[in-house]
């Protein structure tokens, strides 16, 4: 439990974060991490300490240099009497890197931190005391816990690439950005053609080579890029084939998938040199 020093006058709050409390949900593109604050304000207290307004940041620490600040959030307590002890739910929203992140850098229990500050808005100088950092320490096997009950949905981060505005790979980049805020939107038909047109204008933009009809045995590592990359396209083109998919719906899911597959080619594109010309598909 940690001491929030004011004036003499205004007296000490105790304040704590308990690590059961902690718990991770999902969120609007978002994970919440919540956990319960407890309160107690002093036992001889001035109106201006009847109301309690804390600014707090969750933090994880970092073996090889500072701590890193993960996500911030305030919140505003009354206390209708001395001594009383309140609690209250701190909400932080952490994005899928992050924790893709803390998970990759956790050796056994997942440590955190919470700086806190206080103020006592209707005291003299909205008055401030000195900040405080509680340490919270979350069981390993509690933690998987909860991050298996996220499910799928903190196992795939649509990373794409940004090339610098001459760069022949930056039309393609945008029309996967594009696909990505169409799926953001629920547009899943509109993202995957912007997919496909991605796909496409690699077809265009690389040297990859075309194995044409030789055995499977015989293709080079650029030949086999060049049949992945059209295998994605004739993956993302279901719908406008004549038979056998032109009905197909895709799911959400699988257009994530999709985009992902493309920005990760980005990576790896062989560009054409000028005088090149593509060997047919």
């Amino acid at each position: 439990m940690e001491q929030l020093r004011f004036e003499r006058s205004l007296g000490t709050y105790l304040v704590t974060v308990e690590p059961e409390s902690i718990w991770i949900s999902r969120g609007l593109g978002t994970h919440c991490v919540r956990a319960q604050l407890a309160l107690a304000n002093p036992e001889v207290v001035a109106d201006a300490g009847r109301l309690l307004h804390l600014e707090t940041t969750l933090y994880a620490p970092v073996a090889s240099g500072p701590r890193a600040p993960l996500a911030s959030t305030n919140v505003s307590v009354a206390f209708g009497a001395p001594a009383e002890v309140r609690r209250v739910e701190l909400t932080y929203l952490l994005t899928n890197p992050q924790l893709l992140a803390l998970e990759q850098n956790r050796l056994g229990d997942l440590r955190l931190e919470v700086q806190i500050r206080g103020f006592l808005p209707g005291a003299p100088g909205f008055a401030g005391c000195p900040d405080v950092t509680t340490y919270l320490s979350v069981a390993e096997s509690r933690w998987r816990q909860q991050l298996e009950s996220l499910g799928r949905s903190v196992g795939v981060e649509i990373v794409v690439p940004f090339p610098e505005d001459d760069d022949p790979l930056r039309g393609i980049a945008d029309f996967l950005r594009e696909a990505q805020r169409q799926l953001a939107g629920n547009e899943i038909r509109a993202a995957m053609v912007h997919v496909r047109m991605a796909l496409e204008e690699i077809k265009q933009q690389t040297s990859w080579p075309w194995p044409g009809k030789k055995d499977r045995e015989q293709w080079t590592a650029g030949e086999r890029w060049a049949r992945i990359r059209a295998a994605l396209e004739d993956q993302a083109s279901g719908t406008v084939h004549l038979q056998g998919t032109k009905d197909y719906q895709y799911s959400r899911n699988e257009v994530e998938t999709l985009i992902v597959m493309t920005a990760a080619l980005l990576r790896i594109v062989p560009l054409k040199k000028a005088s090149a010309s593509a060997p047919p598909e």
